[in-house]
């Protein structure tokens, strides 16, 4: 109780004195064994002089307390100049060499007494005895149950201990007792004190060293591990608790299209928080989820609660049948250098509608039309597939039905800056594959060159006169041709 007092007193002095701490530490020296009351702190330092108050021992006025059993040791440090230190010291056990070593054999089965125990002694001179049985003087004992063996080697700086357990075996099984439904514990067997079965049987009828637990399952789980060589058995077991957990209902659609959105309601809830997984990989925290079927025929859909602390319960499943469409396909291209577009329909489906715009034009499901647009401008083309479990498709396509394609070189440009014919080639609507245009001096040197058919030449930094042009690209109106030109422009100023 004193020393209580005096460390709050002198606490309550340093926090009342707010001073500059003194540059001091404690160095300490264990006890020569355990149990001894020899250890020491001493308050080492630069400055001082300093004068000490230990809490433990009030009477102790000097820098070093001596006569220290193992412990946690506060002293208080003032300096002539003002400062004050509060230094917390730790006499810790001694580090004692052992001064022999003990090997065990184990108890080969439940119940058995065959163990062994054997100690070796380090040089000496030292002496020994059995703790347990001080008149024995063998090193090795045999046919050993279950217990715990001590040598007192004597001779040394400290006496010395050396001691080793023999235990009986039996299987230890990890895993976690108390679960929640949304995730089962994972058991495993693992035999202790040697024992090496190689045969396990569970009361739930795994014969593996681990189990996954069904949810819902409560009381007690045992195994037996099977010794088939030594001809012995081990058992363990572990009593399994199942934590309350949130309750959900819904309801789904018994049918939908693919790929066509469809709501799951939530219908009852004790949960604080919803997952959802539809499908292949559908997924929603939401209580009313839209849910789409990227995969024909029966789909799974379940729904799980969690409370606050993220336990779920057992997931509740359902079944969707997802109708598949007949899809409707169709290419659609343009003849070349005409109005007309060749349409070809691959649908499987019995019922279709092909329309340009909004002009119903036909209602095939297969097979090849040309059709001649007559106009020259862009179109929007829609192909539908229906069924009679409506699970329709639609198919669209926009195209610009082109003209014969334009390139116009003409022979002269003023680059001057006036806005017109500033730049040479002049309008240029042909495809860019395979184009290609240079243009070279007088001399054959390259001035020029592109494969963009949007490039313009500006002149720029070339002097007025007449300069060779070649060209080339494929021929839009027959694709495995190609178109070659050259000639000559003149650059004026």
């Amino acid at each position: 109780m004193r020393y209580l007092v005096l460390v709050l007193a002198l606490f309550v002095r340093l926090l009342g004195h707010a001073q500059d701490e003194c540059p001091v530490q404690l160095n300490a020296t264990a006890p020569t064994c355990p149990g001894d009351a020899d250890g020491s702190l001493t308050v080492v330092g630069v400055g001082g002089p300093y004068t000490y108050a230990w809490a433990h021992d009030p009477t102790i006025t000097v820098a070093t307390a001596g006569g220290l059993a193992v412990g946690d040791y506060v002293v208080f440090v003032n300096g002539d100049d003002g400062c004050e230190s509060v230094l917390f010291g730790v006499v810790d056990e001694p580090i004692v060499t052992p001064l022999g070593t003990m090997t065990t054999t184990d108890i080969s089965c439940p119940g058995a007494a065959d163990g062994t125990v054997s100690f070796t002694v380090s040089p000496g001179p030292y002496t020994w005895e059995w703790l347990d049985a001080p008149l024995l003087t063998a090193t090795t004992r045999i046919d050993l149950g279950p217990a715990n063996f001590t040598v007192l080697v004597s001779g040394g700086t400290c006496p010395s201990f050396i001691s080793a357990s023999l235990g009986d075996p039996y299987i230890d099984i990890g895993g976690a007792a108390v679960y929640c439904p949304s995730s089962p514990p994972v058991l495993t067997a693992f035999p202790q004190w040697g024992f090496q079965p190689d045969l396990y049987l569970w009361s739930t009828g795994e014969i593996t060293t681990t189990i996954t637990i069904v949810p819902g399952t409560e009381g007690v789980i045992d195994v037996i591990g099977v010794d088939t060589v030594l001809g012995c058995s081990a058992m363990g077991d572990i009593t399994l608790t199942e934590l309350p957990y949130p309750t959900v209902a819904f309801a789904a659609p018994d049918t939908v299209c693919i790929r066509v959105n469809a709501i799951a309601i939530t219908t009852a809830t004790t949960a604080d928080s919803l997952v959802w997984r539809w499908g292949a990989n559908g997924y929603s925290n939401e209580e009313n989820p839209t849910v789409n079927f990227t995969r024909p025929f029966w789909q799974p859909i379940s729904l799980q609660g969690f409370d606050l602390f993220g336990c779920g319960g057992p997931p509740v499943r359902d079944s969707v049948y997802v109708r598949p469409r007949l899809p409707a396909n169709f290419t659609l291209e343009q003849v070349p250098c005409t109005p007309m577009v060749d349409i070809v329909f691959s649908s499987p489906s019995d019922s279709c509608a092909f329309f340009v715009g909004d002009s119903l034009i036909m209602d095939l499901c297969s097979g090849y039309v040309r059709r001649d647009m007559r106009r020259y401008q862009e179109y929007d083309f829609t192909f539908y597939s229906t069924q009679p479990n409506r699970c329709d498709d639609t198919s669209a396509v926009h195209i610009d039905v082109r003209t014969e394609p334009t390139l116009f070189l003409p022979n002269a440009f003023t680059p001057d800056g006036d806005g017109i014919n500033d730049t040479w080639p002049g309008p240029v609507d042909i495809p860019e594959d395979g184009f290609e245009i240079q243009l070279f001096d007088r001399w054959g040197v390259s001035q020029w060159a592109s494969i963009d058919t949007q490039a313009k030449w500006d002149g720029s930094l070339l002097p007025v006169g007449v300069y060779v042009y070649t060209m080339r690209h494929r021929d839009p109106c027959e694709p495995t041709q190609e178109v070659a030109r050259n000639g000559t422009v003149t650059l004026i100023r």
